[in-house]
């Protein structure tokens, strides 16, 4: 956006806390709709959304749309992560035991990330021949999901439908508010991936604007080559202590960012930064899905997934106001952001405190 449609840095974080107040409503939506109509039709209206919002983007930069037509159509497309995202990760809790949930979302994201370290290597590939490109491959990946979940996935029988018939449209409790909160925190400092890291990669740190996909690609791969030892890591600690120490990895990860020069440098920071998240994200879903009752896993993904869709669009607004207000000075932008891993961490205490003095929830959280 900054580069390619001349929109300051400062606006580009608008526009990401814009897609996240869209996501913010439509995850709760999301969630009910898994719960009350079935997974599969969440997904299936998710990946339709995707397929429109992106192809339509294509066009509005194939034709010569002004900046402001293509941000809001931009906009639309966190409509279908908003819907899909609840609705999968109450997939995996339908199918799993509480004991193997946690690896159990270690392995859908091996997959997931699978597409994550191609993707952005495909995005570099066609940045070349003009970054609409970009959301014509995204529009082509969005019907492929469509069609593959509408052909090859059963949803599970809802055992749960008529006992949800007139209950709230959203639900949560004291613990999964608590946790939830915390995830903000720490969605503020991860969200980083996505506006500031790269805008501070390529004009302080000298990375060609070009190469920042195989940045990205680093990711992918990491988690996919790295989520199954850590499974054997996570038999042995709980998934709150897992949660505390991938905050401290992903804050000393982006702090390492600001003594980064070029690719090589910003690939080894990516290293890091994608252990913490291998570290955080099974363990996200899988303590959600513990807290939850049997019949609202998927408003509870809802009303944790809108707590994360807030901190996603109020991370890259901080971010890209530290990058302006320190001009681009790395040492005090990622000091400042790490301060949200903190505020993280002490949640996950206070949540550790809560099980550990009788909560009702699963012992294996803490």
């Amino acid at each position: 956006m900054t580069i390619n449609l001349k929109i300051p840095i400062v606006v580009v974080g608008l526009i990401f806390g814009g897609m996240a107040a869209v996501s913010i409503i439509f995850s709760i939506v999301g969630g009910y709709i898994g719960d009350i109509l079935g997974r599969k039709i969440s997904i299936l209206i998710g990946s339709a959304i995707g397929f429109i919002s992106y192809f339509l983007v294509y066009v509005l930069f194939e034709t010569g749309a002004t900046p402001l037509e293509i941000s809001l159509m931009f906009l639309l497309s966190s409509v279908s992560g908003a819907l899909v995202f609840p609705a999968s990760s109450a997939v995996v809790a339908d199918t799993t035991s509480t004991e193997m949930r946690r690896s159990a979302f270690g392995i859908y994201r091996i997959f997931t990330n699978l597409g994550w370290a191609v993707g952005p290597i495909i995005g570099s590939v066609v940045y070349g021949y003009g970054v609409g490109y970009i959301f014509l491959f995204s529009s082509i990946s969005s019907i492929l999901q469509f069609l593959t979940v509408l052909l090859l996935m059963t949803d599970m029988k809802m055992r749960f439908v008529d006992a949800n018939r007139g209950k709230g449209f959203i639900s949560f409790d004291r613990n999964l508010v608590i946790f939830s909160t915390g995830t903000l925190f720490l969605t503020v400092l991860t969200s980083q991936f996505n506006v500031t890291f790269p805008t501070y990669a390529n004009i302080a740190g000298g990375v060609p604007a070009a190469y920042i996909g195989y940045i990205y690609a680093v990711n992918g791969t990491v988690v996919v080559l790295g989520q199954l030892p850590m499974n054997i890591i996570f038999r042995k600690i709980s998934d709150l202590k897992a949660m505390q120490i991938g905050a401290i990895v992903y804050a000393a990860g982006y702090f390492l960012s600001a003594l980064s020069h070029g690719v090589l440098d910003f690939m080894g920071v990516m290293v890091i930064i994608t252990i913490g998240e291998n570290f955080t994200s099974p363990g996200i879903n899988s303590i959600v899905t513990k807290i939850a009752p049997p019949d609202k896993i998927g408003r509870y993904n809802g009303f944790n997934s809108m707590m994360n869709a807030m901190a996603r669009g109020l991370g890259p607004s901080v971010g890209s106001f530290f990058l302006y207000e320190y001009s681009y000075n790395g040492i005090k932008t990622w000091i400042s952001l790490d301060m949200f891993a903190i505020f993280a961490i002490m949640l996950f205490l206070a949540l550790r405190s809560r099980i550990r003095t009788g909560e009702n929830l699963n012992a294996n959280i803490a």
